[in-house]
């Protein structure tokens, strides 16, 4: 599923902001936006742009010329805003052909502002924008599949991409109140999702599959040189992952997780070799809880990322989740992404960034 990142919405609250007469903070489900006064009314639909997206260049968007027509969480007058709100007549259809949580990203051309590394070379960013741009060209998506011929396999089909939703998102999981929930460190490094498969064969022997993927991508299997694959060699994941089927006698297994390095997202954490941090156990019965996975982890070598609670219940308010989520990191020098919380049955999981990360990188 592609992300909304511009959709219809509807202003939950509006608050004044003290010393300002001309703007307001506008709420839209869990996000807070600064607007003009009198722009909107509680209860009125609105197209909400995330952060981290890309407007397309017309005459409409041309105050964010500025700022490359870029949408990032800013601060302004002493509040965080994160996100932008237009009005409906900024689409191409009459306002009654609009319903609440229509996605109107592709109407409006919207993209996502950077395309992750992992995607592409090592320690490179490209902007989504100049991406799509080219590859309508049949010469350029030639030329990109000649200069990454190891990537061209599908992500296997039985794991899910990681891709957290943010609580801005979804604060309709605030209201089940016995659900419990634990809390790990949001690590800001490139995905990896690492698995090996057992085919199970009559008379001769089992045959074992390794499988290495970026966020979105499943790689070559012969050893590039890139940082995946430099922790593959680390830790020595084939033969962990190995090992793990066969003692829990599994068809399959595997481990997601971030890569961190000296050429990764700036290398935030000051490590000077690659490291890679799990985040997700998962088997053939589902995803492990955070706390058993970073038991089975550890017992093989590996690192888990942090664990900052216990089992909780969740507090009551978005704001209140955005709170716990300013901490300090536990694997570096920095203050920390985010919190990302995974319920017990490892079903149900989301994200809180820290706008206070996200003002300090500038990062969305």
């Amino acid at each position: 599923m592609s992300r909304h990142l511009a959709s219809i919405r509807t202003i939950k609250a509006i608050d004044p902001i003290p010393g300002r007469d001309r703007i307001v903070l506008a709420t839209v489900d869990g996000w807070h936006v600064i607007v003009r006064k009198d722009e909107y009314q509680v209860g009125d639909m609105c197209v909400y742009v995330e952060p981290d997206s890309v407007l397309p260049e017309r005459e409409e968007f041309e105050f964010l010329r500025s700022k490359n027509f870029t949408i990032k969480t800013m601060k302004m007058a002493g509040v965080i805003s994160q996100g932008i709100c237009f009005p409906l007549s900024i689409l191409t259809q009459n306002k009654n052909h609009y319903h609440v949580g229509d996605d109107v990203t592709e109407e409006l051309g919207v993209t996502h502002c950077v395309e992750n590394a992992d995607d592409v070379e090592p320690a490179k960013t490209v902007t989504c924008r100049n991406t799509n741009r080219l590859m309508k060209y049949g010469w350029y998506r030639k030329l990109y599949r000649w200069r990454h011929p190891k990537q061209v396999k599908g992500f296997p089909d039985f794991i899910s991409k990681t891709d957290e939703e943010r609580i801005q998102n979804c604060p309709w999981v605030l209201e089940d109140k016995d659900k419990i929930w634990i809390a790990t460190e949001k690590v800001d490094g490139t995905s990896m999702t690492v698995a090996m498969v057992k085919h199970k064969r009559h008379i001769i022997p089992d045959a074992y599959e390794f499988i290495v993927c970026s966020r979105t991508r499943r790689l070559s299997d012969e050893d590039d040189g890139s940082h995946y694959w430099k922790v593959v060699k680390k830790y020595d994941l084939e033969n962990v992952l190995k090992k793990i089927i066969n003692v829990y006698d599994l068809d399959w297994v595997a481990f997601q997780g971030e890569v961190i390095g000296p050429k990764i997202q700036g290398n935030k954490y000051h490590v000077s070799d690659v490291d890679f941090y799990v985040f997700n156990m998962i088997w053939p019965t589902g995803r492990k809880p955070s706390d058993v996975s970073k038991g089975l982890v550890e017992n093989y070598g590996l690192k888990h990322v942090p664990l900052v609670t216990g089992y909780i219940r969740l507090p009551n308010t978005v704001d209140d989740i955005i709170a716990m989520a300013h901490g300090e990191s536990e694997i570096g020098d920095t203050i920390r992404e985010g919190l990302v919380f995974r319920d017990y049955d490892g079903r149900g999981s989301f994200k809180a960034v820290d706008p206070e990360f996200l003002l300090k990188y500038n990062a969305g």
